[in-house]
């Protein structure tokens, strides 16, 4: 039952009134509690039309925060990469001043080349192993794994999985760019035989890869000695593909370049590469579109080694091989004439050897009433004309033996270093290594990637730009790369570098 109150002539102004005050109150108890949360509202119902606004708003706050973060994230991992590189140069150049001086002292006494060498390897793979909240920074994409390995096991392999480490990789360098008798591939006369003859190998693949050849003629002085030469003839270089490589496909040439230097190149096919791309090659239909495109790709240099994947290999390469025929190894000749006539003091004879890194490296030798036992500088004058001629024969076999067993070894030391850091997990580019045969002596390099080395770098190797493979979103349209590998072709120069001076470049002796 409802009841009606009564009303009272003069109700309505007192009870307008009263609602007035109560609407006031409610008034007042809503801006207090704005001011006291900093809230318009508690409920996005409670702004009216304002909270399509306040949605918006907050949504675009929330992003702006998300930017701010992936920024400050950004930040920490590009701070920390510059320190790291920041390091690793400093590394390099210090060791390179301080190989300038051959020994460094310290407060225990002196520090070998190789052992300096050898820290400062240590320390820079320290430096490119950093990581920034679990996540390493020259890894490229895959940032949950260290991606250079430790000092001694790229050094020495991994003996429990039958690796190989660079030590192995110099030896067998070394070997194959002196050959067993130590005479850098060049077969010089017997001892005592008169006159002195020299040749390069007769294995146009050898010619292409190994050892000293002979650029030009002896230069000589005094009417007494005398030099003949016979220039090489260029052999032929025909690679073949038992596929034409497709979209993705990675496989390896190193180039002989006219100016004597080798430069190896890691293709993958793209068919649409990106304009400047020096290492794309083109998808094409059949081997023989893929040969002439390699030809083309190359020119004017020639084929030294190949390397791929086989097409039944997992997953599958081009399976490229190579054949290098034909061609005359150079040789030459220096000796005092028929008769023999003595030199006068002071004449002189020079032979230029070149190195397949583009260096070349020469012996002289001096006529001299008497020499100092063991010196590859000179030869002695002997009354007997004969006797000169087979003192100049064998002074000759003793300095392309010291030749070879300095600037060719140490140079054999680096082209092996740089031949461990080119290598990768990628199919078809593990690094290279040599065929020898049944004498001891190198044959060439092998076609098909051998599972028989350490990987040195374990991040991601894909065939893109190193920035692409960390991106930070900076805007709503805007993103940074930020991304790096340890594999980056500079980086990858200095380790060389810094691995081949660790493990020195002392040689074998040649045989006598």
């Amino acid at each position: 039952m409802t009841t009606i109150r009564p009303f009272a002539a003069g109700s309505y102004t007192a009870t307008r009134n009263t609602q007035q005050i109560l609407d006031l109150k409610s008034q007042l108890d809503t801006l207090t509690t704005q001011l006291g949360t900093g809230r318009a509202a508690e409920t996005y119902g409670g702004l009216g039309a304002g909270r399509t606004t306040s949605l918006s708003a907050r949504a675009t706050v929330s992003a702006l925060d998300g930017y701010d973060a992936a920024i400050t994230a950004a930040q920490t991992r590009t701070n920390l990469a510059a320190t790291s590189l920041t390091q690793f140069i400093t590394l390099g150049n210090s060791l390179n001043a301080d190989l300038q001086n051959g020994l460094v002292r310290n407060a225990n006494g002196t520090i070998s080349s190789s052992t300096l060498a050898g820290n400062s390897l240590a320390a820079a793979i320290d430096a490119l192993n950093q990581s920034a909240a679990g996540t390493y920074v020259f890894a490229g994409r895959y940032g949950e794994t260290a991606p250079v390995i430790g000092y001694d096991q790229m050094l020495d392999g991994d003996a429990g999985l039958g690796l190989a480490g660079l030590k192995t990789l110099v030896a067998e360098q070394r070997t194959a760019d002196l050959g067993t008798d130590g005479f850098g591939r060049l077969t010089p006369s017997a001892a005592d035989v008169t006159p002195f003859s020299l040749s390069e190998d007769t294995s146009a693949e050898v010619r292409a890869n190994f050892g000293f050849t002979l650029p030009e003629k002896p230069a000589t002085t005094g009417s007494a000695l005398q030099a003949s030469y016979t220039a090489a003839t260029a052999s032929t270089a025909t690679a073949t593909f038992a596929a034409a490589p497709t979209e993705g496909q990675r496989f390896r040439v190193v180039v002989n370049q006219p100016d004597g230097t080798q430069t190896t190149i890691d293709f993958t096919a793209r068919a649409n590469p990106a304009s400047g791309d020096t290492d794309s090659f083109p998808v094409v239909a059949d081997p023989a579109a893929a040969q002439a495109a390699l030809n083309t790709l190359i020119a004017p240099g020639t084929l030294a080694s190949v390397q791929s994947a086989a097409t039944t290999d997992t997953p599958p390469g081009p399976g490229l091989t190579l054949n290098i025929t034909g061609g005359s190894p150079a040789s030459l000749t220096v000796g005092l004439g028929s008769p023999p006539t003595n030199p006068v003091v002071g004449d002189s004879v020079t032979i230029k050897l070149a190195l397949h890194d583009g260096t070349t490296t020469s012996i002289t030798l001096t006529a001299r009433t008497s020499v100092t036992a063991g010196t590859t500088s000179e030869f002695a004058i002997d009354p007997d004309p004969a006797k000169t001629a087979q003192n100049l024969s064998n002074a000759l076999r003793a300095a392309l033996g010291g030749a070879a067993d300095t600037t060719l070894s140490a140079s054999a030391t680096v082209r092996a270093s740089e031949d461990f850091f080119a290598g990768s997990s990628s199919t078809g580019l593990a690094p290279r290594r040599l065929v020898f045969d049944s004498a001891g002596n190198a044959t060439g390099y092998a076609r098909t990637p051998q599972a028989k080395t350490v990987i040195w770098y374990q991040g991601d190797d894909a065939a893109t730009d190193p920035r692409s493979t960390v991106t930070a979103r900076i805007g709503a349209s805007n993103t940074v790369s930020i991304g790096a590998r340890a594999n980056e072709a500079p980086l990858r120069s200095v380790l060389a570098g810094m691995a081949a001076a660790a493990v020195g470049a002392t040689g074998g002796t040649a045989t006598a």
